[in-house]
């Protein structure tokens, strides 16, 4: 890409007296007639699985991608793992890069965290883009699926189940549903995913959503949101586990401004697994809506 797109650490304070480093990259410089665009990962990612997106945008527009603490290469501490800890994750990074105006595109849980940020700093965020983000469930995790997450939430029980799919099969065998092109998932994909599980503390962030599953839901939040800017759902018409039907309802009660476009042939990671059509959608953003 270009001589910014190493890895860079911010040491942030995300409890008061308890520091983590959270890494990021950065891409060009910032523009005076452009918004910053921030990339923000859903559960489980990294800013790598943007590898197939950041590259179309990067010479246009100031970019930057982050790793959400717990995750990737951020530190990953026993802390309590909020989407209301992400949003702070955001505002801390944008203060440290001085950016006032942003472009968020959020994917899955970094969609739900970036929805966060835009209700508690409207004036900041110029647009959001929500590709398949999460939040909002509705009825849909069937009883089988509330069963499992029942078990993992028991402390014992889930550092057994965590120890036994943080390996190549299990991340295999949990990346092969979210993609509708099951190609995608390959052995750089698969070990992308798979190596942030062995790092120190994993455990913590990886078994938060189902601990606590209220700390990663928007159902709080009043709706409409406080939130009134520009703002897109891009979904990928075969995502089970958010089906588009019943989840855009949803968030256009939060969102009501916001439109949607659905993405035949793609799943939940839908800028990763239709990349192209997810790019062109995004560059039709970025130069007519915003």
């Amino acid at each position: 890409m270009n001589a910014l797109s190493t890895d860079l650490f911010l040491n942030w304070e995300y409890e008061k007296g308890k520091n983590a480093r959270i890494r990021y990259r950065e891409y060009s410089q910032p523009k005076t007639d452009k918004p910053s665009l921030l990339f923000v990962h859903g559960y489980g990612g990294m800013l790598e699985h943007w590898n197939q997106n950041i590259p179309l945008f990067a010479e246009k527009y100031h970019i930057l991608a982050i790793d959400l603490l717990g995750f990737g290469g951020s530190e990953k501490p026993n802390a309590r793992y909020r989407l209301s800890l992400f949003a702070e994750q955001i505002r801390a990074l944008l203060v440290h890069k001085n950016i006032s105006n942003v472009v968020i595109v959020g994917h899955s849980m970094g969609g739900a965290s970036g929805l966060y940020f835009a209700h508690e700093n409207p004036d900041i965020v110029e647009g959001l883009i929500l590709a398949n983000p999460s939040g909002l469930f509705g009825d849909t995790m069937d009883p089988m699926a509330k069963a499992f997450f029942g078990l993992i939430a028991s402390p014992l029980i889930g550092e057994v189940m965590f120890a036994a799919f943080a390996n190549h099969i299990g991340v295999s065998q949990s990346l092969l549903p979210t993609y509708y092109n099951q190609k995608k998932v390959d052995l750089q994909l698969i070990n992308q995913f798979t190596k942030p599980l062995q790092d120190k503390g994993a455990v913590w962030s990886y078994l938060s959503p189902s601990r606590r599953p209220h700390d990663f839901t928007l159902e709080h939040l009043p709706k409409p949101c406080n939130y009134r800017n520009k703002a897109f759902l891009v979904w990928g018409a075969e995502d089970s586990a958010l089906p588009p039907h019943k989840i855009i309802p949803e968030f256009q009660q939060l969102l009501p401004q916001a439109g949607a476009f659905i993405i035949p042939e793609a799943s939940h990671c839908i800028h990763h697994d239709a990349h192209e059509t997810f790019n062109a959608r995004l560059a039709y953003i970025l130069s007519h809506e915003l």
